[in-house]
């Protein structure tokens, strides 16, 4: 056990169950134009615009912010280029829009990073095709990443090693985006703006009844933590339900216009199996494209794309075997990665949306990824369905649309609602970063996770230096990080810390996390010495059913 931590200042962060009760009290002692159900990148993102075109806005989601499919992605911000498989050219235009303006207004969050996608047998074209494919995908992506370009199997050799050549006929190479962190802490960065615009969001509440009263909404909301019941007021009510859209549609008595189907797609965590930083492609034996992910110092494969009836899943033996099998057949690796390679699991279920009229039974894969947003003016109720991180900022705007259609007024706004802080704040915080003694790298990645929020941890660190040292080697957060976190992140558990404000339960198992003492000093700040603290949740949502 290591020695215990530096003690925090007298105007540390205050205890995470305190901030949420005020954030309580805010949720249901005030009316709001709109109540928001649903934590997740919908949700989010909706806050987000709604609450930057001066409207009075609400958010409950009845587990952790971000803790459904929303925290299982590939942590790939792109425009899609798989879909040029069914040539559904529009909704890869529109994704490439979207995937565009994201990596302009958040450069830190949202990084280029090469693909390499190896062609072989199991592959449905010719490196050549899908060379032109790569290049019309550029065109369409108006030339905003780098060029692709096409390999031969020998070129491929060289360039990527780990790829197992043999059965290659080709390559191509292109660019899209990636998450620096992890989509739930984007999800949740995006919330923290709306709320420092002035929403409430408030996390283990859930919507147990609605009625319309005075020609707005009366919801009966219950806090899981307490089993108390509150009554919120708010004129619209925003359904960002995901999966579970249909099933707050029926609670609201909103007829939408467009059904869900569900798509179960699954990844495993294992140590990296390469040090290029490219993410790699691959067709499976069912010519189903699947991917090898950098994240962190591990590596990320997946996804799974299985029809499934419900809006839960849960990883199976049968997709790890698989996720393994297919990795293993087109990797030349030192030995083949086997179960207990397997550090993590991630598993969603996607909401894909579909015509009465589509037929649901044809290729799975053809299915198209689009959303939609409903907008029910005598019901005064927005439905958000379907939805991507990708697509995110076209559902915001598109909600502050809908939210006129129903009534309300947004102002008009010369500004964008989105985006990070302007460069005169991240200016400010550097120079408080060197004022603090916080080295470069560190002070990046404190501005990519916080933000504006990230003065505050310079400013605990300038006060008391030994603050801004990382808790371990293991947890590379400082002390000072930990309490800002605690003050505006919604952390009352720490799985929520481990697995969506940070990815340590992505990179380390279970095991490693229970005996490390940043983890346990974390909890400490986070919840306060004693037994009292909320029971370690190290992991529990990544190693799943299988």
């Amino acid at each position: 056990m290591s020695a215990p931590g530096p003690a925090a200042p007298s105007n540390g962060a205050p205890h995470t169950a305190a901030v949420r009760d005020g954030n309580l009290e805010r949720l249901t002692g005030r009316d709001h134009d709109v109540l928001i159900v649903g934590g997740g990148i919908n949700g989010a993102i909706s806050a987000l615009a709604l609450a930057n075109h001066g409207l009075r806005v609400a958010l409950i989601d009845s587990e952790d912010f971000a803790s459904g499919v929303s925290q299982e992605s590939s942590n790939l911000i792109w425009g899609g280029f798989k879909y040029l498989q069914t040539y559904d050219v529009a909704l890869v235009a529109g994704l490439c829009r979207s995937r565009n303006l994201l990596a302009r207004a958040y450069t830190s969050r949202v990084q280029e990073v090469r693909f390499l996608a190896a062609l072989g047998s199991t592959s449905p074209y010719s490196p050549a095709y899908a060379a032109l494919g790569a290049h019309a995908y550029w065109a369409l992506g108006r030339f905003a990443t780098g060029r692709p370009r096409l390999l031969s199997s020998r070129s491929l050799a060289t360039t990527e090693p780990t790829v197992d050549s043999g059965d290659v006929q080709g390559a191509v190479e292109y660019s899209d985006y990636l998450l620096a962190d992890n989509d739930a802490r984007f999800v949740l960065q995006l919330l923290l703006d709306a709320v420092d615009s002035g929403a409430v969001a408030v996390s283990r509440v859930r919507l147990d009844g609605a009625e319309r009263a005075g020609g707005g909404w009366r919801a009966e909301v219950i806090d899981r933590l307490t089993g108390d019941r509150h009554a919120v007021s708010a004129a619209v009510l925003v359904n960002a339900a995901g999966p579970r859209a249909t099933e707050l549609a029926a609670l609201t008595g909103t007829a939408l216009r467009q059904a869900l189907c569900y798509s179960k797609g699954a990844h495993i965590v294992v140590p990296q199996v390469t040090e290029s930083g490219r993410v790699l492609a691959f067709f499976d034996d069912d010519q189903r494209l699947f991917y090898v992910i950098p994240m962190g110092h591990r590596s990320l494969i997946g996804t799974t794309d299985t029809r499934v009836e419900e809006a839960e899943a849960s990883i199976t033996h049968d997709d790890r075997d698989f996720l393994l099998e297919q990795a293993n057949a087109r990797l030349r690796l030192p030995q083949p990665l086997r179960d207990d390679d397997v550090i993590a699991y991630r598993c969603g279920v996607r909401a894909l949306v579909v015509d009465e009229s589509e037929d649901t039974d044809r290729d799975w894969t053809e299915l198209s990824r689009r959303h939609a947003v409903e907008a029910d003016r005598q019901r005064a109720t927005i439905s958000i369905l379907g939805g991507k991180l990708s697509d995110c900022l076209n559902v915001g705007q598109e909600v502050v649309t809908a939210a006129r259609k129903c009534g309300l007024v947004p102002e008009v706004r010369d500004r964008a609602w989105y985006g990070e802080p302007p460069a005169g704040v991240r200016d400010r915080f550097h120079r408080s970063a060197v004022r603090a003694g916080i080295s470069e790298p560190s002070a990046a990645r404190l501005w990519r996770r916080h933000g504006r929020r990230a003065l505050e941890v310079t400013d605990l660190v300038e006060e008391t230096p030994e603050l801004g040292e990382p808790l371990s080697d293991l947890v590379e957060c400082s002390a000072a990080e930990v309490m800002v976190m605690a003050r505006h992140e919604h952390i009352l558990s720490m799985d929520d810390f481990l697995r969506r404000r940070t990815m340590l339960a992505m990179l380390e198992t279970a095991e490693t996390l229970s005996r490390d003492p940043g983890v346990e000093r974390a909890e400490e700040l986070l919840f306060g010495p004693g037994p009292e603290r909320p029971v370690s949740a190290a992991n529990e949502s990544g190693r799943g059913a299988a």
